[in-house]
């Protein structure tokens, strides 16, 4: 979840400290099939489960001769954490796919305030002693309640965590984490909209694929509803060529009605015997209504890797290259910061709370409106149109999606830029 230089100075850290990163990598193409095809272990499984209740014996006997440990952790586990415990399983997914388990030798230091502060760290297992700015120390173990939220923000005044057994832990970045969070839940807000909304009873298939579409996360969680706008149904007949293998594309295609069926090449197409030989095309899948193809155009000059044909008659909505990347460019949304909010609240303003209901449970401010982004549908006819709100998250992200979104419907919301501590 953290992009090089996180990673690099995560590592660097780390190195420094004595822990063992464990980096759970698996690649994923998504290619004009439709297809995630993720990159399996040796035994041809996607994940290596792991015990957290693991004797650590085993693993110091690999610390000593310095092996760094391979685990990975499934959704299952992520679930129990705040706030990943709100995303969907497909996001899970792909925390899961990028997440390092970081093994942590007793007695180490696990981060200095600023690694706090730029990334979610969750204990799996074992002990740590969190120290705070005054000087006074707490401690948490694995499973219990206290490490349910990430260290920084179960004790946001904290300046330093050491191990004080052999740990594991997890360390996401917070701002793609909470950028993940934004488009999650804008996602379910509108994926609610749609299902209550009758005129769109024959598009609902078609609609969620793209909201649950990696491809779409790269848009900015304030256009999402305007991604809709963008697609064009295109009327198609059986036996139709919609894309050619090796062809330049400009288009992404989702199937509405019908189904289609993917070829490659035998350039393009593994043979399954090194010594044989494949010249026709062969038929690597079949697509039905609400699948995805041809996504890798919208991205990435480069040629189609498949051809996809029309086995029946059917609808497509198409878009196209220039529509999806003038749905890239992220608005300007005004934040103030932590002293303009003061004023505005000393004259009558008042605190909103975007968060989950678990954050908001550990601590919010006082008299804040709690409005969780997946409920902002429902939640927001509680607000008053002519009260001033000062919307507040974990990194600004979640909080300015919710101003500007808000801000369309008539309320008057402001965005708090900087990290503010619920306290």
């Amino acid at each position: 979840m953290s992009n090089s230089s996180t990673d690099n100075r995560v590592k660097a850290y780390a190195k420094s400290s004595g822990v063992f990163l464990s980096e759970v990598k698996s690649s994923e193409h998504i290619d004009d099939s439709g297809n995630q095809d993720s990159i399996h272990n040796e035994q041809g499984n996607d994940k290596i489960n792991i015990d957290l209740t693991t004797d650590f014996m085993a693993k110091e006997n690999n610390v000593e001769s310095g092996i760094a440990l391979t685990a990975a952790v499934n959704i299952d586990i992520l679930r129990a954490f705040v706030p990943l415990n709100i995303l969907s399983d497909d996001h899970l997914n792909t925390v899961a796919r990028a997440t390092d388990v970081a093994f942590f030798i007793h007695g180490h230091q696990v981060a200095d305030a600023n690694l706090l502060q730029e990334n979610q760290i969750f204990l799996l297992s074992g002990c740590v002693a969190v120290e705070m700015a005054d000087g006074k120390q707490e401690r948490i173990f694995g499973g219990s309640d206290s490490c349910h939220l990430s260290i920084g923000d179960r004790f946001p005044h904290a300046v330093a965590v050491q191990a004080v057994e052999d740990s594991q832990l997890i360390i996401l970045e917070r701002n793609k984490l909470d950028a993940m969070l934004c488009w999650d839940q804008v996602a379910k807000t509108l994926a609610v909209d749609i299902s209550a909304d009758r005129q769109f009873d024959e598009d609902i298939d078609w609609m969620n694929t793209l909201l649950c579409s990696n491809l779409f996360h790269k848009i900015p969680p304030y256009n999402v509803k305007e991604i809709f706008d963008q697609f064009e149904p295109r009327v198609v007949q059986s036996g139709e060529a919609i894309v050619r293998e090796g062809e330049q594309g400009d288009v992404c295609y989702i199937i509405k009605e019908g189904h289609a069926v993917v070829t490659c090449s035998g350039d393009n197409v593994k043979p399954l015997d090194r010594n044989e030989q494949r010249k026709s095309p062969q038929i690597v899948a079949r697509l039905g209504a609400g699948r995805c193809f041809g996504e890798d155009a919208l991205l990435n000059k480069t040629t189609r890797n498949a051809t996809v044909t029309m086995e029946s008659n059917g609808v497509l909505m198409c878009l196209r290259k220039r529509d999806f990347l003038s749905l890239m460019a992220e608005p300007d949304v005004a934040a103030i910061d932590l002293e303009q909010a003061e004023k505005m609240l000393a004259s009558g303003a008042r605190w909103l709370d975007v968060r989950s209901q678990q954050e908001y449970d550990n601590a919010h401010k006082d008299g804040a409106f709690h409005l969780p982004m997946h409920l902002m549908g429902l939640k927001s006819r509680l607000m008053d149109n002519d009260t001033d709100y000062i919307a507040y998250c974990s990194t600004g992200r979640r909080a300015s999606t919710v101003a500007y979104l808000l801000a369309q419907q008539g309320f008057k919301v402001h965005a708090l830029g900087s990290r503010g501590h619920p306290a």
